[in-house]
């Protein structure tokens, strides 16, 4: 009996798959009359096969089903994406996603989805792509299941309809010892199955594990050496702007002022001149300095992050903006990477402040304990939206969230319009 049971759940399972095949083509070729679209899709004609489908949408007129019109305009909006005109192609599943959702109709809304997700990889927009892809396997699973619900009300119809005929064999000694030996053969396969189906299961999940995990090492990889990239561009950038470009700047300010004591002015307005172009050069020189100081501040390589970030803020000049710091437990030196990636984030955060806050007060506090280190900047200034993603990464915010991710850390940003700015940093150890 247990045997038949199985026998019948197999072959069922094969007609349904056959009979769903079978009404998905169906139902395709039925929705637009003729296939001349079809044959321009497969030859790359994307061009003609639009004209023909639009020539449809216009000839339907109220023959046709809200679910065919979607289905036409869907299929414009894939050949538009194949054309790579990515805006007609998204203005034309947007009418068709629209329609589908009104009227309910999941083969087509499936369908849409699965072309949306090839829109959005063509424009580069990656995790909609994704999205889409998730809504067209979520709606594609839930058509299947209530297919199979259908199919397994049937076979146990069947199945009940068998049983009843099996329960009067069954009153024969002989075959109720085969249905015994038949029903612990049915046992063995079915575990033998089953445990085959766990093993291929536990093997995949262990291979995407693995291929997660390497995925990870090689991101952190390549983030570490562009950050050591940078790292030793800026240090060859600053000795170079300090040791050349600052040494000729030194030396031209010498030579003026040497130069200075062996000319004659014939007026004052000449002397003024002349000391206008001296301070342009001590100007020029301190500027050097001061850009070479911050590509690789002495601070950092000589005493570390806290001392590194006490010298950068006591160069802002405090009548404009007020900071105050407050520092703990950084009393022994930390990894250079970290002490680096650290340093730039909060140089980071305290130019975003005087550049774009209008901030008048700034509290900076950087902690270490045994957990890892805490970092704050908070200002009273006018805040912004962080629900406005494009406003969001153009202030450098995608380049703090990068940086600090490589550290395996995390960052929150809290602000709204007039109620100031929030950036809440924390790096674990190990």
């Amino acid at each position: 009996m247990k045997l038949s049971r199985f026998l019948l759940f197999i072959s069922a399972s094969a007609l349904f798959c056959q009979l769903t095949f079978a009404q998905n083509e169906a139902a395709k070729g039925n929705r637009i009359n003729g296939n001349s679209w079809r044959i321009y899709m497969q030859q790359g004609k994307y061009q003609e096969a639009i004209t023909v489908l639009k020539k449809e949408l216009v000839s339907t007129g109220e023959s046709k089903s809200s679910s065919d019109i979607a289905f036409i305009q869907q299929n414009i909006g894939y050949a538009y994406t194949r054309l790579k005109e990515l805006g007609k192609a998204k203005n034309w599943f947007d009418k068709a996603e629209k329609i589908a959702l009104q009227n309910n109709d999941k083969y087509v809304l499936a369908e849409i989805y699965n072309y949306q997700a090839s829109y959005d990889s063509a424009v580069g927009n990656f995790e909609q792509a994704f999205e889409h892809k998730s809504k067209f396997l979520v709606i594609s699973d839930r058509l299947l299941n209530e297919k199979l619900r259908s199919q397994l009300t049937e076979l146990q119809s069947k199945y009940d309809t068998q049983k009843k005929e099996h329960l009067i064999l069954e009153q024969q000694y002989q075959l109720t010892k085969k249905n015994y030996l038949l029903g612990g053969i049915t046992a063995l396969l079915v575990l033998g199955t089953l445990l085959v189906f766990s093993n291929k299961k536990r093997n995949k999940l262990k291979q995407e594990k693995r291929f997660h995990l390497e995925i990870i090492r090689q991101q952190d990889m390549a983030t570490k050496a562009i950050i050591e990239a940078e790292k030793k561009e800026r240090k060859r950038i600053a000795s170079d702007l300090h040791d050349g470009v600052g040494q000729m700047m030194s030396a031209a300010k010498m030579n003026l002022s040497g130069f200075e004591s062996r000319m004659v002015f014939s007026n004052d307005d000449e002397r003024y001149a002349f000391e206008k172009i001296m301070s342009l050069v001590d100007e020029s020189c301190r500027e050097v300095r001061s850009v070479s100081h911050n590509m690789m501040p002495n601070a950092l390589l000589k005493s570390g992050l806290s001392s590194a970030v006490k010298e950068f803020v006591d160069k802002i000049d405090h009548q404009v903006l007020t900071v105050n710091l407050y520092t703990e437990g950084l009393n022994e030196r930390l990894d250079s990477n970290l002490e680096t990636v650290l340093y730039r984030v909060i140089q980071e955060c305290v130019n975003n402040v005087i550049r774009h806050s209008g901030a008048n007060v700034l509290d900076v506090s950087l902690i270490k304990d045994k957990d890892g280190i805490a970092a704050t900047i908070e200002d009273n200034g006018k805040g912004f939206d962080t629900q406005m993603k494009d406003q969001f990464d153009g202030i450098g915010l995608k380049n703090i969230k990068t940086r600090i991710e490589y550290l395996k850390g995390s960052v929150d940003f809290d602000s709204s319009p007039g109620k100031g700015t929030l950036v809440a940093i924390h790096v674990p150890f190990g």
